[in-house]
């Protein structure tokens, strides 16, 4: 049975005190709180905040990547081993993701010894997954599922000081219109291209207690120069706070 989730409620934030808050070593989700009257939700779930009006907000930002800003993060969408895919069945390609991590050894020093048969063992299954998430239908359930939890409304981007707000399904939408699936070149990986590369799944297969598992990670910039090429309507809430396409409508501060 699930803990009930932990909720901190915080007092508001001035737009002119964030402004000059960096979220480098700060927390950008009780910043965005404080500016809407939010709270802050603990826990695992995507959502990150809900709103005074029990709106859902799930914030990203950007991960660090070496001699790099932020601004050309990573967003971590999941990080999955073989019993979360068994115990989540429901979960869209579970059975392929367990293909996948069936190929390698219980054991990382015997895939150490031979990594490259155990590359290629799982070739067959990522084409398998490319062609299952060539689907719009499958596609749309495993962006809902993975990248929403099916529960979010607003997905919030933190780029350059300023929460871009954007509605849920439209992102979704977005994503589903645009990108382009297909395998990397050494068929390790299911790929999302639009223009450049948008996001990719692979196995991880780092001896760091979570071996082997399948991660799913998107880069900020090209998914954000995406939404924002497509979703073209912009209002500036106010000068820390932009919304975009039927945000613009449904947000309710």
């Amino acid at each position: 049975m699930d803990k009930p989730k932990k909720i901190i409620k915080l007092h508001g934030m001035s737009s002119e005190k964030a402004s000059r808050v960096k979220l480098r070593g700060h927390n950008k989700e009780h910043i965005f709180a404080g500016l809407i009257n939010g709270e802050i939700i603990k826990g695992t779930k995507k959502p990150d905040v809900r709103g005074k009006h029990g709106q859902l907000y799930s914030i990203k930002g950007g991960s660090e990547i070496k001699r790099k800003e932020g601004r050309d993060g990573r967003w971590s969408i999941f990080l999955f081993s073989k019993n979360k895919f068994k115990k989540e069945e429901d979960f869209p390609a579970s059975e392929i993701f367990l293909q996948i991590l069936d190929c390698y050894p219980e054991k990382y020093d015997d895939y150490q010894s031979s990594k490259d048969t155990y590359k290629r063992k799982i070739i067959p299954f990522m084409i398998k997954l490319k062609e299952y998430l060539l689907n719009k239908e499958n596609l749309s359930n495993f962006f809902d599922k993975s990248f929403f939890d099916k529960r979010v409304d607003f997905f919030v981007i933190y780029d350059d000081e300023v929460f871009h707000i954007f509605d849920k399904d439209e992102v979704w939408q977005t994503f589903l219109d645009y990108f382009e699936v297909d395998n990397n070149s050494t068929f390790q990986k299911v790929v999302f291209k639009y223009n450049k590369l948008c996001g990719e799944v692979e196995v991880r297969s780092t001896d760091d207690g979570k071996y082997p598992s399948m991660i799913f990670t998107m880069g900020k910039r090209a998914n954000f120069n995406l939404l924002t090429e497509k979703i073209t309507e912009i209002k500036e809430f106010t000068h820390v706070i932009k919304l975009y396409g039927k945000a613009i409508e449904t947000f309710n501060e």
